[in-house]
């Protein structure tokens, strides 16, 4: 378990250390470009992001659990999969350019602002090492440098502020960053393992995984296609405005996922274990999660709502009029979010990839229809609105879905007070202890 807490902690480090200076840095770009540009670059990242999510490959948990079970071949596991992921990357970028160019002929801002973003798809090939680092628990070999690029960066976007630079100057900084970023991963990854990348890339194992993770391809699309089609729409019923003060509301909100999210990536490999050793604890482990998992997320959304209306101005200025309503609605989607985060590592540790795939395709059919009766009306609240309903029709679907109804017992017992008081105890203690390793790391260093 201290084990567990010591990888999430590096985890949550690299998330909270790239995710406060993040916001104070996207707010002060909101302001500097005006709603209306940052929302068209956002447009052009959320359609980037849904076909480039098909690059993945649904590697995430794959490539971990192939990583876990071959230990041996894991050199060749690495350079496999980052071969497919390029070669999807390359594929998925020139679809997002043609896409634009038929469909926004005389919209070249929309153009220019795709073909920095469709880079971003390429360069992810190579978040295959984090994957190798997670089977490993050992991400805190990588976390450090890629904080360090985080933070030079945030400070050559002030200095592009401060001088007034345009938009294309934001796109040329955020795919420098990424280059520098990820040669600084594969050099600790080459300086640690001789074989580095150049192993044999195994197309036996290409054509396995291929046909192991096309339910989590499909589903991964599904996914990002409820997650960012509500961008699509906004921008194609409203306005590029409308979009830009939506995505800075949902920005906030959403940065609190990071917390479930870090939990998820660490905690995979010890359920991995479990299922596999002790079933009991196994499902004593998810229901600590679930259960934790819905108090914050609840804890959060109070918070956020009593405050919305002093942090939209107070990041955003006065420009982002709508806003503050936004985030007070779409904050309460982080409670589906945060349960869904946790089932779906249960189901997929299960094998029930098919659940998976039905619960993302029951999000996407509502929040398509609730956006397209609502965003008309309502804009970018409308739109907040979709979110929250969407994912809780999520969730309801992976429980439904689940024929051990395992779900809806592990569920039952989140709402218990007297429990929750007792994981929140036993967390704390493993923090301490992840602290007081902190502590003595930097005293040997300093």
């Amino acid at each position: 378990m201290h084990k567990l807490f010591e990888n999430s902690g590096w985890l949550l480090v690299d998330k909270l250390s790239k995710l406060f200076p993040g916001i104070i840095i996207l707010a002060l770009i909101a302001r500097h470009l005006g709603p209306e540009a940052f929302g068209i670059w956002n447009y052009a990242l959320a359609l980037t992001a849904i076909i480039g999510n098909m690059a993945t490959l649904g590697m995430e948990r794959l490539a971990v659990k192939e990583l876990i079970d071959h230990e041996e071949q894991q050199s060749s596991i690495v350079a496999t999969i980052i071969f497919m992921r390029i070669l999807a990357g390359i594929a998925c970028m020139l679809i997002s350019i043609g896409f634009v160019f038929i469909t926004r002929k005389n919209q070249p801002l929309y153009l220019y602002c795709t073909v920095f973003t469709s880079l971003i798809i390429i360069l992810q090939s190579f978040d295959v090492l984090d994957y190798f680092y997670q089977a490993r628990n050992s991400v805190k070999k990588v976390i450090i440098p890629k904080v360090t690029v985080f933070i030079i960066f945030c400070l050559v976007k002030l200095m592009l502020i401060y001088f007034n630079a345009g938009m294309p100057a934001f796109l040329w900084a955020s795919v420098i960053e990424l280059v520098i970023t990820y040669l600084i991963v594969l050099t600790v990854y080459g300086y640690q393992y001789s074989s580095g990348i150049s192993s044999r890339i195994d197309l036996s194992l290409a054509q396995s995984l291929l046909l192991q993770s096309w339910p989590l391809i499909l589903s991964n699309l599904l996914v990002v296609l409820f997650m960012k089609v509500d961008l699509l729409l906004l921008d194609l019923m409203g306005s590029p405005a409308e979009l830009g003060e939506y995505v800075g509301a949902a920005r906030i909100s959403e940065l609190w996922y990071a917390v479930p999210t870090v939990v998820a990536v660490a905690i995979l490999p010890t359920l991995i274990q479990k299922k596999n050793s002790d079933r009991e604890a196994y499902l004593l482990t998810l229901e600590k999660w679930l259960r934790l998992s819905f108090w914050l997320s609840i804890a959060i959304g109070v918070f956020v709502t009593f405050t919305a209306s002093v942090i939209i101005p107070f990041l955003y200025g006065p420009g982002y009029v709508d806003a503050p309503l936004i985030l007070m609605i779409h904050i309460w989607a982080s409670a589906p979010v945060f349960l869904c985060i946790a089932f779906v590592q249960y189901l997929f540790v299960e094998g029930k990839y098919k659940s998976y795939l039905y619960g993302n395709a029951a999000g996407l059919l509502v929040n398509v229809g609730v956006n397209i009766v609502l965003i008309p009306r309502y804009g970018g609240v409308g739109a907040a609105i979709a979110t929250v309903i969407s994912y809780s029709a999520v969730y309801g679907t992976l429980l439904l879905s689940d024929k051990s109804q395992q779900g809806f017992l592990l569920s039952k017992k989140m709402f218990h007070p007297g429990l929750m008081l007792s994981d929140v105890r036993q967390v704390h203690s493993s923090l301490k202890i992840f602290a007081g390793k902190m502590l003595t790391i930097h005293q040997k260093t300093t």
